[in-house]
């Protein structure tokens, strides 16, 4: 017997079924340290300076994780608010340096049940600024960005049918950025935002990441370029923004309706996604691609649901 059974009986001796599934749970994570070449990530590792060494050291002897990967990745955040700012936190304190984040929006008192780069204090400031300061506070040696810009899809366009002088110069912008990234979030979730980064990133081929909550369900998926999944096309097509509907809003701003949602469930969905873009700077195998996930906060659930590909849709002929 190994001291890990040893463990594991001494542990869970009054709960077997519990020790079975602990122990096969346990021994499959053991087993994806073969996908990573570990010369490679120690030597990566061994590159980080004395203090950035022990910043991390919980990190540095996972076999699955580069923190070197980790610290130059580059990462565009589009949306600060709740799946925004708890996405920042997790990649922030995961190691990441690279940050541009982008937002128009100005700090309330109800988005404190929720966003947790504010605090009292900050409420009237833009929320870009305030993201940049609480970042810097995390890790002084990140290197971010702030964009005060507001995001708006032109209903006359269609930017996957669309030549680069066509852009207006605000799109010109968000292209850009979107170029400079590795990895893109997309926590926008008024007029046709959403579908404005779904479509920069799927002619740029680069990964992004969308999340929403709807009372205590929280939601995820992820596309990927290089997999072939589907884009928030496939998924929900694009009446909403064609319409002028808020996509995934009930209501405008203006309307005294709030969207309702537990800060808790807002707070893991969005640490959620920064574990799967973890995953994937370190490429550590990914079962997440090409499925939606949903968070059921209420009965303590996550639904792992596969999407189909939408062979008509426009996002195919950038494959």
């Amino acid at each position: 017997m190994t001291i890990f059974d040893k463990i594991m009986d001494l542990r869970y001796h009054k709960q077997p079924k519990l020790k079975e599934i602990k122990k096969a749970l346990l021994f499959r994570q053991t087993q994806y340290k073969e996908i990573i070449d570990q010369n490679k990530r120690v030597h990566d590792n061994n590159k980080l300076n004395l203090i950035e060494q022990e910043r991390w050291n919980r990190q540095l002897f996972h076999p699955l994780l580069n923190q070197k990967k980790i610290k130059n990745a580059r990462v565009v955040v589009f949306g600060c608010g709740g799946i925004g700012s708890n996405a920042l936190m997790g990649l922030i304190y995961s190691g990441v340096q690279n940050f541009k984040i982008i937002d128009f929006d100005s700090i309330a008192l109800s988005n404190l049940n929720r966003q947790t780069l504010y605090i009292p204090r900050d409420v009237k400031f833009v929320k870009s600024i305030k993201a940049k300061e609480r970042l810097l506070q995390i890790n002084p040696e990140a290197r971010v960005k702030a964009y005060n810009i507001e995001l708006d899809y032109p209903l006359n366009l269609n930017l996957l049918n669309s030549e680069k002088r066509d852009y207006t110069q605000n799109i010109a912008k968000i292209d850009k950025l979107i170029k400079w990234g590795d990895y893109i979030i997309n926590a926008v979730d008024y007029k046709g935002a959403p579908y404005l980064i779904n479509d920069l990133c799927v002619k740029n081929q680069k990964p992004y990441y969308w999340g929403g909550v709807n009372h205590f369900l929280g939601e995820i998926y992820s596309f990927y370029p290089h997999l072939n999944t589907p884009c928030l096309r496939c998924i929900f097509g694009q009446t909403d923004f064609i319409k002028g509907i808020p996509f995934l809003r009930y209501r405008e701003k203006k309307d005294r309706f709030k969207g309702i949602n537990l800060g808790s469930t807002v707070i893991a969905t969005g640490t959620f996604i920064s574990e799967l873009i973890v995953h994937d700077i370190c490429e550590i195998k990914n079962v997440a691609h090409g499925c939606y996930f949903i968070f059921d906060s209420y009965n303590l659930e996550i639904l792992k649901i596969p999407l189909d590909v939408d062979a008509e849709c426009e996002c195919q002929k950038f494959n």
